[in-house]
């Protein structure tokens, strides 16, 4: 994020990869946005910074096997919230998210179904997802609830993608 920003000037700040980092959240996310609307900057901070090559296959993995979208969480397990989004072909999915810290069920602590934007990114033969999670402060009533609901059940058929590796 500090790479992009120095090269873009998005915000008038240096960021730092430290924690807790002291610039804040929206800040870093208006970062974040250039950055997943052009993946290809992580090529040029890969050619500008000199990293430990895990990272630098990490780095690549996000940039090839990143997904950007809206997705809604259908349910909860011990392991993973399992979500559902649209694939390439907009056919629909499920995808099961770890958290980086603590699990979604955790950061979320809201009753399901939710709607969220996100980024999920491969991390260890898992998928997480980049930090910034925006979801929408409303409900779903009965119909909403129902058409999710067939939204899963037809996904399930595909199984549930745990990595994108």
């Amino acid at each position: 994020m500090g790479f992009i920003n120095e090269r873009e000037n998005v915000i008038k700040a240096v960021i730092k990869p430290v924690w807790p980092n002291p610039i804040g959240d929206e800040q870093v996310y208006k970062v974040r946005e250039i950055l997943w609307n052009n993946p290809a900057w992580i090529d040029d901070c890969l050619a500008d910074a000199q990293l430990p090559d895990e990272k630098i296959e990490l780095l690549k993995s996000w940039r090839d096997h990143h997904k950007k979208g809206m997705f809604f969480i259908a349910d909860y397990k011990p392991e993973y919230a399992i979500a559902v989004g649209s694939n390439e072909q907009k056919e629909d999915r499920l995808y099961g998210i770890k958290g980086i810290s603590r699990s979604l069920a955790d950061a979320m602590q809201r009753e399901l179904p939710i709607q969220f934007e996100s980024v999920l990114l491969p991390f260890k033969g898992k998928i997480i997802y980049d930090s910034f999670m925006s979801s929408m402060p409303f409900g779903f009533g009965d119909g909403a609830k129902k058409a999710f609901k067939e939204m899963y059940d037809n996904a399930l058929v595909h199984g549930i993608i745990t990595s994108f590796e």
